[in-house]
């Protein structure tokens, strides 16, 4: 018996592993971005994926947002819950490798009607009987076929893709942060900016009544000025209204009170902008670090373990199991040494008239694995999509803004001619409306076009899956696994 159990502990040990082992998908990549047709565009570099990019634009409070959404960001935590969920799955997979022991203690009184023939046996079962055992049961399935080791494979798969799941929820989460923060500045800029032609339309107004008073213009001038004072006042609570809700999505986004980020940014400051040269890491550089493309990898490998696990149940499953300790029908006589009592034995459970449901089942985790390659597939080509989309928006708009600041500057000069022609009697007031009407359009789009740019500058970083750790990428960490065989 105990030569039995030696040899098939020995073949568990040495057992094969059924199902297909991992292949890394050969897909070709692009060597640069597309950017053929963009005349302003960051330039490509073997250079690492900067994580840190926040830090660029030399804002004090936009550090502070940052460090605070790292600590107290709910969906954060909540990536991070699933971590730890995935660790303990992975931890449980590993011990089942492991012999189960566990401490034993029951009392047994029963009665067995049926005697001996003859009245013959060692005990008296026509008599109640009490049975004592206290010692050590051990259990063992071993993993001959590896769909325990398979198991195995798919969680520490599973938790490398939660751990890739946060790293892309932190990667979203700052840039959300960035972008609010930037839209909070674009209210308050574009707020001040309201109130400067508010008193721009009141000094028409004054001019219009003055000229009124002494006959040089109709009370129609007059009224004009008014409307358009009130047309530039209305814009007030509108963006007080903007500014407000972008601050409570930040508090959101912190995870705090609401009010809190109104506190932090009480005081109106300029809309940061980078200050230097944006230059691209390579697309080859980017796949290798963006937590989503990672995330997808290792859910690709979890499928392909499972595979294993699937094709595992066709075979058989054999079980050791062992007691020692003490057996006796005296409870006091029981720890002692007559009372030693121990036991071992195996068992082989084969699958024979459910081979159906289990080729079912090997069909259908197939079909998950081809699944988790596809969408593998998709998420690369996703993210290259990605990358040229930020790369082209953040361009454009940066020669937008380019045009707009030349814009703004000729309706300043256009407003103020008008103006001053007006108050000669050279022109009609329409002049002086039309210009001012023009000058506060353009600098509103322009304070949205700076903002617009920034914002694109984070969409882009957050393409390159820039943001996920502080200090640079880290190599994937993929299984040396056999290539695929299915």
């Amino acid at each position: 018996m105990k030569k039995t159990a030696l040899l098939i502990s020995l073949i568990a040990i040495t057992g094969c592993t059924v199902g297909p082992d991992y292949l890394k998908p050969d897909l070709e990549l692009p060597k640069n971005w597309f950017q053929s047709t963009l005349k302003n565009a960051p330039r490509t570099s073997d250079s690492e994926v900067e994580h840190a990019w926040w830090k660029r634009f030399n804002d004090p409070i936009l550090q502070s947002l940052i460090d605070k959404d790292l600590t107290g960001n709910l969906d954060i935590k909540i990536a991070e819950s699933r971590i730890a969920e995935a660790r303990a799955n992975r931890s449980y997979a590993a011990n089942d490798l492991l012999p189960t022991v566990n401490g034993k203690a029951s009392a047994v009184r029963q009665s067995n009607r049926i005697a001996f023939p003859g009245g013959g046996g060692p005990f008296d079962l026509t008599k109640p009987l009490n049975t004592f055992e206290t010692g050590f049961d051990a259990t063992w399935e071993a993993d001959l076929f590896g769909g325990k080791r398979r198991t195995l494979e798919a969680e520490s798969a599973t938790l490398a893709s939660e751990e890739a799941n946060a790293d892309d929820v932190r990667v979203s989460m700052l840039a959300e942060v960035a972008r609010t923060y930037f839209e909070i500045r674009q209210y308050q800029q574009q707020l001040a900016l309201n109130k400067d032609t508010v008193a721009s339309g009141q000094t028409s107004v004054k001019i219009a009544q003055e000229r009124y008073k002494v006959g040089e213009t109709a009370k129609l001038d007059v009224m004009q000025a008014n409307a358009q004072l009130q047309q530039f006042q209305t814009q007030i609570p509108y963006y007080e209204n903007l500014l407000a809700q972008s601050e409570f999505n930040l508090d959101i986004l912190l995870g705090e009170q609401p009010g809190t980020t109104h506190s932090l940014v009480l005081d109106a400051k300029p809309l940061p902008v980078a200050d230097k040269d944006l230059v691209l890491s390579a697309p080859a550089q980017v796949i290798a670090t963006r937590p989503d493309i990672r995330m997808a990898e290792q859910k690709l490998i979890a499928a392909t373990a499972e595979k294993g696990v699937a094709i595992a149940a066709l075979f058989p499953d054999i079980s050791l199991s062992g007691f020692a300790g003490f057996l006796n029908i005296d409870q006091a006589n029981l720890i002692k040494g007559s009372s030693r009592s121990w036991s071992m034995g195996g068992s082989v459970l084969l699958p024979i008239f459910n081979y159906g449901r289990l080729s079912a089942n090997i069909d259908a985790a197939d079909a998950r694995k081809q699944q988790a390659l596809d969408e593998y597939r998709k998420t690369l080509v996703a993210a290259l999509s990605d990358v040229n989309k930020a790369i082209t928006a953040y361009a454009k708009q940066e020669e937008f803004r380019a045009a707009l600041q030349k814009t703004v500057a000729d309706n300043r000069q256009v407003t103020t001619i008008a103006r001053q022609r007006y108050k000669e009697g050279l022109s009609s007031f329409l002049d002086v409306l039309e210009a001012q009407r023009t000058l506060y359009a353009s600098e509103s789009q322009l304070a949205s076009a700076n903002a617009l740019v920034s914002e694109n500058l984070v969409a882009l970083y957050k393409s390159l899956g820039g943001g996920w750790k502080d200090t640079g990428p880290t190599p994937v960490t993929t299984p040396t696994l056999t290539p695929l065989v299915d």
